[in-house]
């Protein structure tokens, strides 16, 4: 199960905050806020907030309402631009210039490890007569392929390897002669 916490309109350039937020991606929660705790940026403080409240989100999701710091990994975490300020600073001989203090949105997405390691992953059946696969949901082509048919295709891609490798001649190397 995962949960997601969302803190937006703050303060801060994306660019600066995506420093901070690439130290901690698919790291546990227990490390991250570690590696956030001693961070020096200022951007580290908002993103252990983030954190805090999506590791929180987790735990009211889940009925045992239980779970480690250890067992919650941080599967998606990054930072968009939001709405620039826009700031006149004035300059020499009656121009001015443009500051523009920049905002983002952080976005953290944490999931329970132990739900993974519980669910097994599908695997096609690879001995039944028929594969499907699709290649989209907007083509809605259907591809069926034997199984028979893949054997005897590695088979002949065999034949064909063996083949080559016995009408392959050595290749000659140049003779010098030293006179």
């Amino acid at each position: 199960m995962e949960a997601r916490a969302i803190k937006r309109f703050l303060r801060g350039s994306p660019r600066k905050m995506r420093l901070v937020v690439d130290l901690i991606r698919n790291k546990n929660v227990e490390e991250a806020q570690g590696i956030l705790r001693f961070s020096k940026k200022h951007s580290a403080e908002i993103i252990d907030q983030t954190v805090n409240s999506a590791y929180s989100n987790l735990v009211n999701k889940l009925d045992s309402g239980k779970v480690s710091k250890n067992d919650v990994i941080i599967k998606e975490a990054f930072v968009d631009g939001g709405p620039v300020l826009k700031r006149m600073l004035p300059a020499p001989q009656g121009r001015a210039f443009r500051i523009r203090k920049r905002t983002s949105h952080l976005t953290i997405i944490v999931e329970n490890i132990e739900d993974e390691l519980n669910t097994t992953p599908k695997v096609a059946d690879t001995t039944s007569e028929k594969v499907k696969t699709t290649k989209s949901k907007k083509d809605k082509d259907v591809v069926e392929v034997k199984s028979e048919e893949v054997d005897t295709q590695t088979e002949e891609v065999k034949e064909v390897k063996e083949v080559k490798k016995k009408t392959t001649k050595p290749r000659k190397t140049k003779k010098t002669t030293e006179e």
